[in-house]
């Protein structure tokens, strides 16, 4: 009798690869837009929130209709749905959507549909709207800046933030990215990397973030308003941010203003419009840009809010690299001027950029901080002569605590390193807000070297 143990094995081995391949072939066979449904890439975050309205981001793994389910129960039952757009491939699958008709003060708490199905698993997160426009009110917000290079380098950093504090708002002050380069494709793999940290995740999908930008997520180092292709690096931070607006109607930028409680925010565009830092043959050197300029002098005359925060990308202090407000001192001072000449007070300044934080006093006028890194490589802070407190070890980010129902406010600063909690909280007097008082020094200059007969060293700065 023949032998078939031969033809039985290769037929019992086809059978095993038809099996194995059946799932690809049936996949293959089925349209393209059939093969996986898409999928929630990046979690929500939570943009700007008012008090009537807010917005919120979400990037999904492919071509999907993205609405928002909203409603003041856990379980969502009492959920409206709120329409939102198709994604599509030339932006990168990623919206956010805007939900008006809230209520101020009250907690909501919300899910993002793709194609009328849930996208995410309970507990939902939540958010908290703002208190009634114009009314006084204590606010918490967090600002940092300089995230580094790699997913991992602010892991620490957010996850601090995350857990340990209980903050209102969060305002990240530029190099939110280290694309270095204004290219789209490069720009959207390192937001994507960025927001894939848990501690990022959590954090802005239940606090109302904002950004501005600065030059490494803008183009390269001290990039400027020369930048070529700088109209796509634009519509790429639009299409990553839920901030809320760009620019004014006929004039591109960043920048935006927003107020919470009765504190106004004005978050500067310190790259589009910039001349180059060591131009020394305009007429007109620019940080801001004449319509940017104009823009804000005109918010800060009419603003009644009793304190106002400028955010900016680039230190504003006098003694800063050349890659600062030190390099644009004719408009800097121009935009004090008109502050002084008209009265305006209440003025904060806040920056980013130098990866540490530091405390200055203006021109011994007006309050700076500058805050960061959350994720890159530290940098020394040398004592300059408008400091009065610096830290340049660690992820670092600051809190400022501002309560405008007592008269005059309170303006509490807080400098937290990851791992170790507040390193130095600084309760400010209203005249050193207003800047008629000097803040000293709240850490003591390093101690001079013995004296020798042996000349110091000279080091490289």
């Amino acid at each position: 009798m023949p032998d078939f143990t031969p033809i039985i094995r290769a037929m019992f081995r086809n059978s095993l690869l038809v099996c194995a391949l059946s799932p690809c072939l049936l996949l293959l066979n089925r349209p393209a837009h059939a093969r996986s449904e898409p999928y929630l890439l990046l979690a929500p975050m939570v943009g700007h929130t008012g008090d009537t309205d807010a917005r919120i981001w979400a990037k999904a793994s492919g071509a999907a209709r993205l609405d928002v389910l909203i409603g003041s129960k856990e379980d969502l039952s009492d959920g409206s749905i709120i329409k939102g757009a198709m994604l599509e491939e030339s932006s990168g699958f990623m919206t956010n959507v805007w939900i008006g008709g809230l209520k101020p003060s009250s907690h909501y708490f919300y899910c993002i549909l793709l194609d009328g199905k849930r996208a995410m698993p309970r507990p939902y997160p939540s958010f908290l709207m703002a208190p009634p426009d114009g009314q006084p009110a204590r606010v918490r917000f967090a600002f940092t800046s300089c995230v580094g290079f790699r997913e991992y380098d602010s892991a620490a950093g957010w996850a601090d933030i995350a857990t340990r504090t209980n903050v209102d708002l969060v305002m990240l002050l530029g190099d939110n990215h280290y694309a270095n380069t204004p290219d789209p494709m490069s720009q959207r793999a390192f937001y994507h990397e960025q927001r894939s940290s848990g501690g990022y995740r959590e954090l802005t999908s239940h606090i109302p973030t904002y950004a501005i930008w600065d030059d490494h997520d803008f183009g390269p180092d001290n990039s400027d308003g020369t930048l070529t292709n700088k109209d796509l690096a634009l519509k790429t931070f639009r299409e990553h941010w839920a901030n809320p607006s760009y620019g004014e109607a006929d004039v591109p930028g960043v920048y935006y203003k927003f107020t919470r409680g009765n504190i106004d925010f004005w978050m500067l565009d310190v790259r589009y419009y910039r001349s180059p830092n060591k131009a020394s043959n305009l007429v007109h050197k620019t940080m801001l840009g004449e319509r940017q300029l104009t823009w804000l002098k005109k918010g800060l005359l009419a603003s009644k809010a009793p304190v106002k925060i400028l955010a900016s990308g680039s230190e504003w202090q006098s003694h800063g690299t050349v890659d600062s407000w030190k390099s644009f001192l004719q408009e800097r001072e121009d935009l004090f001027g008109f502050i002084e000449n008209n009265r305006v007070e209440g003025v904060i300044l806040i920056s980013g950029d130098r990866h540490f934080t530091a405390g200055y006093q203006v021109l011994g006028k007006w309050i700076e901080i500058t805050s960061g890194p959350i994720g890159s490589q530290d940098a020394e802070a040398k004592q300059t002569p408008e400091m009065w407190t610096k830290y340049d070890k660690g992820k670092l980010y600051c809190i400022f605590d501002i309560d405008t129902r007592p008269q005059p406010p309170s303006v509490t600063l807080e400098i937290y390193r990851a791992g170790d909690g507040v390193i130095e909280r600084k309760a400010f007097t209203w005249d050193e807000v207003l800047g008629r008082s000097k803040i000293q020094l709240t850490q003591p200059p390093a101690a001079k070297p013995a004296s020798t007969n042996t000349p110091a060293k000279k080091t490289a700065s």
